[in-house]
C-alpha cells in the first residue's frame, strides 16, 4: 500500500506511553531514530494499578540512564518499601525486604517517566492519539488515527497499550484466557488506621486463597487498597468482585477496625491483568508487544511495571538491532522473544507454579506462617520479597 502523501514517517512509533512505553522511548534517546509514542490520553492520567513499583523498574531506568534512576530517587511522590506484614486467621507476620521496592500512585509515577520523555529526548509525541487499524507492508506499517483523517507511517511499531493492547488483539488474534487472567478492583482511602509509610499489608482469606487484599501506603494520608481472583475462579464461582471486596473488609476483624473512619477517595474501579502465566506471541514482522500487552505480570505478586520496563528496554535494543541489520523480519525478530523469555519466563513460571500449588493445598500459608516464627527459615522467605 502506497504512503498518503501527507502522513508523518517515523522509524520507529510506540503505541502506549505507560512505563513499558516510555523506557522503549527512553533507551531509544541516542539510537539516531526518528521516534514517535501515541497514547489515547493526556497526561498526567490514572491507570488502575496496585501502585507498587519494584527494584526491577529501578534497575532498568540505572540501566538505561544512571541519571533517570538519580531522578527517581529525587522523586518525593512516593514511600520506600521496607516491610510486608501478612495476616491471616487472626496471626500476622512481618518480613522485611531484601532489594528496594517503592509504592507511588500511577498517575504520578507514570506523569514521572512520560516527564523524563519529553525532557531528555527528542520523542515526537501525540496524546489524546488512538490507532485504527494497522496495516502492515513489506517495507512500513500504515497507523490510521480514529476520529480523524490524520495517518502516520512506520518502519516498526512497538505495542505497550495494556491489557487490552489493541495492537496485540489485531496482529496476535489474542483472546482472554481466563485461567491466565485476574480479574481485580481497587480503589484509594483517606485516613485508614496504622498504616506505616515504610510496611505494605497483605490480608489472606481462606475463601479466596491463594488471592489477598492489599493495603499500600501513599503519600498524602492514602492507601490504595485492591483486591484480584483469577478469572476462572471469580466465574465459577460466580463471585462479584466488588461485593467480595467489601465483604472482606467487613468480616476480616483486623480490616474492619482499620477501615472504621477510613473514607473511600473517588469510586472502587475494576481492572484485568493478563499474568506472564501463559505468555503468547510477542513480536513478529515489524513489531514486538512488550508490558501488559505482552502478558508479563507475575502471577504471585500481581506487579507488572518492572517487568513493563523491562520489556521496553528489551524492545529497543531489539529495533535498534533491526535498523543496523536492516531487517525487521519475524525471524529476526525472534531476538527479542529469547532476551525477554531469557530474562523473565523461569522466573514466571516458578511464581505460576507456586501460585497453582497455594491454590490446591492452602495449609501451605499456614506453613509459612509457621516458618515465620523461625529466624532461619524467615531469612530464607525474604529473599523472595
Amino acid at each position: 500500500m502506497p504512503q498518503p502523501d501527507n502522513a508523518p514517517v517515523y522509524d520507529i512509533v510506540i503505541i502506549g506511553a505507560g512505563p513499558a512505553g516510555c523506557a522503549c522511548a527512553l533507551a531509544l534517546k541516542d539510537a539516531g531514530l526518528r521516534v514517535a509514542i501515541l497514547d489515547k490520553q493526556n497526561f498526567p492520567r490514572d491507570k488502575v494499578c496496585g501502585d507498587a513499583i519494584p527494584g526491577r523498574a529501578i534497575k532498568t531506568l540505572r540501566n538505561i540512564d544512571p541519571a533517570y534512576e538519580a531522578s527517581f530517587r529525587q522523586f518525593s511522590k512516593k514511600f520506600a518499601t521496607k516491610k510486608t506484614s501478612l495476616f491471616y486467621k487472626g496471626q500476622a507476620i512481618t518480613f522485611n525486604w531484601v532489594g528496594e521496592a517503592y509504592t507511588c500512585a500511577r498517575m504520578d509515577f507514570d506523569n514521572f517517566l512520560f516527564s523524563l520523555v519529553k525532557e531528555n529526548t527528542g520523542t515526537e509525541i501525540f496524546t489524546d492519539t488512538t490507532p485504527g487499524t494497522l496495516i502492515i507492508s513489506n517495507d512500513h506499517v500504515t497507523i490510521p488515527v480514529k476520529n480523524s483523517d490524520r495517518t502516520i507511517t512506520a518502519k516498526m511499531i512497538i505495542g505497550a497499550d495494556g491489557a487490552q493492547s489493541a495492537v496485540a488483539k489485531q496482529l496476535t488474534n489474542r483472546t482472554v484466557d481466563r485461567d491466565h487472567y485476574v480479574g481485580s478492583v481497587r480503589a484509594y482511602y483517606e485516613n485508614v488506621a496504622d498504616l506505616n509509610n515504610d510496611t505494605t499489608d497483605i490480608y489472606f482469606d481462606k475463601r479466596f486463597l491463594p488471592s489477598y487484599l492489599w493495603v499500600f501506603p501513599l503519600p498524602g494520608n492514602m492507601a490504595n487498597v485492591g483486591f484480584g481472583m483469577l478469572s476462572s475462579e471469580i466465574a465459577k464461582r460466580k463471585i462479584n468482585i466488588k461485593k467480595a471486596f467489601y465483604e472482606f473488609i467487613e468480616q476480616t476483624p483486623e480490616l474492619k477496625l482499620k477501615f472504621k473512619d477510613a473514607v473511600l477517595y473517588g469510586d472502587l474501579e475494576g481492572f484485568g491483568l493478563p499474568l506472564g502465566s501463559k505468555i503468547g506471541v510477542l513480536s513478529g514482522a515489524r513489531y514486538m508487544l512488550t508490558g501488559d500487552a505482552a502478558s508479563l505480570i507475575d502471577p504471585i505478586s500481581g506487579d507488572g511495571i518492572g517487568n513493563a520496563m523491562l520489556s521496553g528496554r528489551l524492545a529497543a535494543l531489539q529495533a535498534i538491532q533491526c535498523f543496523q541489520q536492516n531487517n525487521f523480519t519475524a525471524p529476526f525478530m525472534q531476538g527479542y522473544d529469547s532476551a525477554l523469555t531469557g530474562a523473565l519466563g523461569k522466573e514466571l513460571k516458578a511464581r505460576y507454579r507456586a501460585q497453582r500449588i497455594l491454590s490446591k493445598v492452602p495449609a501451605l500459608l499456614d506453613v509459612v506462617f509457621f516458618a515465620g516464627k523461625n529466624k532461619i527459615l524467615k531469612k530464607v522467605i525474604q529473599k523472595g520479597l
